[in-house]
């Protein structure tokens, strides 16, 4: 009876062995199949420096950005009307430079300016393409409404090699533009 017993639990270990190694193949057929499988981590290089650029915005320090920006940064700004006739989003013009300006031209509107840096994600895709995505709260006191706001951010920056190739940023700009709009009034 104990012969029995244990070739019976040895078929049926070598039987589960089969069947997850079979599963497993399948799924790694599966995961090789979908252009978007990969894996994501917060605790590497490009999660770090995407919190040292935003650390940096906050303290109207550009020099982070022309570190980590490539020149010819694509920024697309995911807002309301701001798409084309085939309706997909335009491309902000002047790389870098003009990105970075119009980012450090927000503490000419805005005072006391903060964004959480606890929800960074760098995912690197099996077919090569590496993005870190943020999803963040800035807030800040309008310089000229007096109004204190908080705006819900989420950002993909798109890494070719040590740079950001192109960026995709939405958040609401009631208030931004209720902000410039009270700066030309006076």
């Amino acid at each position: 009876m104990k012969k029995v017993l244990l070739n019976w639990l040895a078929v049926a270990s070598m039987a589960t062995m089969v069947a997850c190694s079979s599963q497993e193949a399948k799924k790694s057929e599966v995961v090789s199949d979908d252009k978007d499988a990969g894996s994501f981590t917060s605790l590497d290089e490009k999660s770090a420096k995407v919190k040292q650029l935003v650390e940096a915005y906050v303290k109207n320090d550009s020099t982070v950005g022309h570190e980590i920006y490539a020149d010819t940064l694509q920024a697309y700004g995911w807002f309301a009307n701001n798409q084309d006739s085939l309706q997909k989003t335009k491309v902000s013009p002047g790389g870098r430079a003009e990105f970075l300006k119009g980012d450090m031209n927000t503490h000419a509107l805005f005072s006391g300016i903060t964004m959480s840096t606890d929800n960074i994600k760098t995912f690197t895709f099996t077919d090569g393409r590496v993005l870190s995505g943020y999803w963040g709260m800035w807030t800040a006191t309008g310089r000229f409404t007096k109004k204190f706001t908080t705006a819900p951010v989420h950002m993909i920056l798109v890494w070719e090699g040590d740079k950001v190739v192109k960026i995709y940023r939405m958040f609401d700009t009631v208030t931004l533009q209720a902000e410039i709009a009270a700066s030309q009034a006076k």
